[in-house]
């Protein structure tokens, strides 16, 4: 782990900011994607701070049990690490980035918000860090992106959304939205 608390700001790090998902929008995806019976689904991302791809040059000293004959030699790195002040906003351009590829575009009213849609299909994104809920109109695109999302980081598929937040989620066919 590195040791953030060390780190110059301008100097090793620029920018930490990395936004979240609203509550506010999740609670109008959600009413949403209910309301039209649409499934939901959560992953939660696995090593979320080491996908990031470092935008600064930090240089750390050796870890322990690295063998290396000189002390005085430290490591470049290239990927974000557990500890650095700029983890957070690493993973979330890394993710950013990734969606985009996808045909996802970045709400302008939340940044943390992805949207996909084309003529007959809509893709909700929220993301909080390093989880993730995807709602959408049709379950085949569910599944593909789900893959997509797999073949590009180490996922846990958690299935139907439970709790997001602290929030409990359940269907009920009993209680109409009104």
């Amino acid at each position: 782990m590195a040791k953030g608390f060390n780190q110059q700001f301008g100097f090793d790090y620029n920018e930490t900011f990395s936004p979240v998902i609203k509550l506010v929008t999740v609670w109008l995806i959600l009413t949403l994607a209910l309301t039209h019976h649409w499934p939901h689904q959560q992953l939660d991302v696995n090593n979320t701070f080491l996908n990031g791809t470092l935008e600064e040059e930090v240089y750390m000293t050796q870890p322990p049990g690295f063998e290396a004959t000189d002390k005085n030699l430290v490591c470049k790195l290239h990927k974000a690490i557990y500890g650095l002040k700029q983890a957070t906003r690493a993973w979330f351009e890394k993710l950013k980035s990734t969606l985009l590829q996808f045909n996802f575009q970045a709400s302008k009213c939340d940044p943390s918000l992805f949207l996909y849609s084309n003529a007959n299909n809509v893709i909700y994104n929220l993301v909080y860090v390093d989880d993730i809920i995807i709602t959408e109109n049709n379950p085949t695109l569910l599944h593909t992106l789900v893959s997509r999302l797999h073949s590009a980081f180490s996922l846990k598929d958690l299935g139907d959304l439970d709790y997001f937040l602290g929030i409990e989620v359940k269907l009920s066919l009993m209680a109409p939205l009104s």
